[in-house]
C-alpha cells in the first residue's frame, strides 16, 4: 500500500496505529479513543495498574504496539556522562521486560541533563520493528522480538554547539526523519544539522532537506492543504546555533520533490537569534495555519498561513490578558481580567524582583500544543536569559496559558509547583516556591552531574516532555514528576479548567522529563526509576 494512504489510515484509525512514535499515531501529540483517567498517583498507589523498575535514568518517550512498550535508558551502571543508551522491550500488559539492547554513540551527553540526553529521542515501531535512536550518534532497528535488523552511526556535534537535542525521530511511509550534521562535517556548515531521510529497512540515508533545522526544534508532520504530506521545521536558539536564515520551514515528503521546502517563513532578518527568536518549540501545524512565538520587543504569539508562510497575525502575551494568580497571603486566586502584565507583581514567595524589574513572558520550551482554536504552553518562572529592556523576570510565576488562536484571548492560571501526599491527611499543595527533587536511580545511584538537573524545571526552565492530549484533556508534565491536566474544552481557563494534579512518586524524589503516551483507555508514562501503566 502506498505509504501515503497507509499514514492517512493509521490517522483515521487511532487505535490501528496504537501509539507508534513520539507524536502519537496522527504525529501531533493528540488522539482520541476510550476514556482514560484523569486521577492517578505513584506516591498514593492510586490508579496504577503495574509498575517496572528501570535498570537506569532515561527521558525518552514510550512507543506502543500491541502487546509491546519500548522506550530507553542509559546502560546499566553508567553515571555521570555517557555515550551508552539501553533499549527495553516491555510486556504491555504486566511490564515485564522482555529484552534489552545497546546501543553506543560518540558524543559523551551528562546524564538527566534538565536540556535532553542521549536517552531523549523516542523509539518508533510500525508493529513489526522497532527503531531505537541514540542521541550520542547511534540508531538500529530490531524486529519486535529483538532480532537486529541493521545499525547505523553519525557524529553529533559537541563543542562549540551543546549537545542538546530536543527533535524526535519521525516515521513516515519507509522513512524516518532524524536530526544530524552533513556527512563529513563540512567547513562551510560547522555546527549546521538537517533533516535526514532513513530508509527505515536498510538505514540508508534517502535524501537530506535543503534547509537546515536546529536540533532544539521539534519539527512535526502534516498534511497540507492540498493533502501533501510534510514537516514543520525551524531555526534559531541560543548557544548561537548556526543554521539560517532563522524561521521556519515547511518541507515536502511527498516522494516527487522530498526534501524541498514548500515555503520559508524568515523572522525577523534572518540571522536575529535568541532571545527574540528561538525554535525550542514544538512547531505545530495544521493544513491552514502555523503557530510560533516572538519575546522581543514585547512577547506575542505569530499565526502564520500554512499555505505560503505569510505572517496572518500577531497577539501580545503581555496586553489585554485574563491573568488568575495565587495569593500566598489569602490563600484564594485572584483575578485579573483585561490587565497588563507589566503593570501585575509577581507575589510568589520566590519572588526576589527589583523594583525596575517587570513580568516577562516566556513560553517554556517544548511544552505547547494546539488543541481545537486554543495554543497552550507552559509559562517559565524565573528566566535571567530574558532580561532584556524592560528589565525582566520571566513569569508569570508557574502558570499554564492558552491564546485562542482565531480571537486572540491569552489567558494565564497559575498552579502548585507540587503536591505532597501525606499518609491519613489531605494533600497539600504547594505554590509559588522553587522546589528541588532528586536524580537518583533505581540503585540508589545519583547519576546527574548537574544541579539544574534537581531542580523543577520552573525556575530554571527544562526541555519538558511535550504535552499530550487525549479526549479534549491535556496531559502537561514537568521534572518534578508532576502532570496537570486540564479540560481544553473549558470556555473559561480558571481552577476549575483544571481537573487534575498528578505524581509519578513521592515529592522531591521524583525526576521525569517525557510526555505520557496513551492507547486503549490506559496512559503510559516513566520517571527515572520506574515505567508505570496508568488506569482502572
Amino acid at each position: 500500500m502506498h505509504s501515503r494512504i497507509l499514514f492517512t489510515l493509521l490517522i483515521l484509525s487511532p487505535c490501528l496505529a496504537q501509539w507508534p512514535q513520539a507524536g502519537g499515531p496522527q504525529g501531533n501529540w493528540q488522539t482520541t479513543g476510550k476514556p482514560a483517567v484523569s486521577n492517578w498517583s505513584v506516591a498514593r498507589n492510586q490508579n496504577i495498574l503495574w509498575k517496572t523498575v528501570l535498570p537506569n535514568g532515561g527521558q525518552s518517550g514510550i512507543a506502543v504496539s500491541k502487546d509491546r512498550l519500548f522506550l530507553t535508558t542509559f546502560t546499566d551502571g553508567e553515571k555521570g556522562f555517557s555515550t551508552k543508551i539501553s533499549g527495553h522491550a516491555l510486556d504491555r500488559k504486566t511490564g515485564k521486560l522482555l529484552w534489552t539492547v545497546n546501543l553506543e554513540g560518540v558524543t559523551k551527553s551528562p546524564m538527566m541533563y534538565s536540556y535532553s540526553d542521549s536517552t531523549t529521542p523516542s523509539p518508533i515501531t510500525d508493529g513489526q520493528h522497532v527503531w531505537f535512536t541514540n542521541g550520542s550518534g547511534e540508531m538500529g532497528c530490531w524486529t519486535v522480538d529483538g532480532k537486529e535488523i541493521w545499525r547505523r552511526n553519525w557524529t553529533p556535534w559537541g563543542e562549540p554547539y551543546p549537545f542538546n537535542k530536543q527533535h524526535e525521530p519521525i516515521l513516515y511511509g519507509n522513512w524516518i526523519l532524524n536530526v544530524e550534521p552533513l556527512q563529513g562535517n563540512p567547513p562551510d556548515k560547522k555546527g549546521w544539522n538537517y533533516l535526514h531521510a532513513i530508509d527505515k529497512l536498510t538505514g540508508k540515508t534517502a535524501w537530506i532537506a535543503e534547509d537546515g533545522t536546529t536540533t532544539y526544534a521539534t519539527s512535526m508532520f502534516g498534511l497540507t492543504a492540498a493533502g501533501k504530506p510534510a514537516v514543520m521545521t525551524g531555526r534559531g536558539g541560543w548557544h548561537d546555533v548556526p543554521e539560517r536564515p532563522i524561521g521556519l520551514s515547511l518541507i515536502s515528503l511527498a516522494k516527487e520533490d522530498a526534501g524541498k521546502s514548500l515555503w520559508r517563513f524568515v523572522a525577523g532578518n534572518g540571522n536575529e537569534g535568541a532571545p527574540t527568536w528561538q525554535a525550542l518549540y514544538v512547531l505545530h501545524w495544521n493544513k491552514n495555519e502555523a503557530y510560533w512565538f516572538r519575546m522581543n520587543p514585547e512577547e506575542t504569539h505569530l499565526v502564520i498561513d500554512a499555505t505560503n508562510g505569510q505572517l496572518l497575525r500577531e497577539q501580545s502575551l503581555i496586553r489585554n490578558v485574563d491573568y488568575r494568580q495565587w495569593d500566598p497571603s489569602t490563600s484564594k486566586y485572584i483575578i485579573h481580567q483585561g490587565v497588563n502584565l507589566r503593570e501585575v507583581r509577581d507575589l510568589s514567595p520566590r519572588n526576589k524582583m527589583a523594583d525596575d524589574e517587570v513580568i516577562r513572558v516566556m513560553p517554556a520550551w517544548h511544552a505547547n500544543i494546539v488543541v481545537g482554536d486554543y495554543h497552550y504552553f507552559m509559562a517559565s518562572t524565573a528566566h535571567r536569559r530574558n532580561r532584556v529592556a524592560p528589565k525582566g523576570k520571566a513569569g508569570p510565576s508557574h502558570c499554564l496559558a492558552r491564546i485562542n488562536v482565531k480571537t486572540g484571548k491569552v489567558e494565564y492560571l497559575e498552579v502548585p509547583v507540587t503536591v505532597i501526599r501525606k499518609l491519613g491527611s489531605a494533600d497539600e499543595f504547594v505554590y509559588g516556591v522553587a522546589v528541588k527533587t532528586q536524580t537518583i536511580n533505581s540503585k540508589g545511584v545519583d547519576v546527574a552531574t548537574e544541579e539544574r538537573s534537581r531542580m523543577d524545571g520552573w525556575e530554571t526552565p527544562a526541555f519538558w516532555g511535550t504535552p499530550t492530549a487525549v479526549n479534549g484533556k491535556v496531559f502537561f508534565n514537568t521534572q518534578l514528576g508532576v502532570t496537570y491536566v486540564v479540560d481544553a474544552t473549558a470556555k473559561v481557563f480558571d481552577q476549575k479548567a483544571l481537573i487534575a494534579i498528578n505524581d509519578l512518586g513521592p515529592s522531591g524524589e521524583t525526576w521525569s522529563l517525557n510526555s505520557i503516551s496513551y492507547i486503549d483507555g490506559i496512559l503510559y508514562h516513566r520517571s527515572l526509576k520506574e515505567v508505570v501503566a496508568i488506569g482502572k
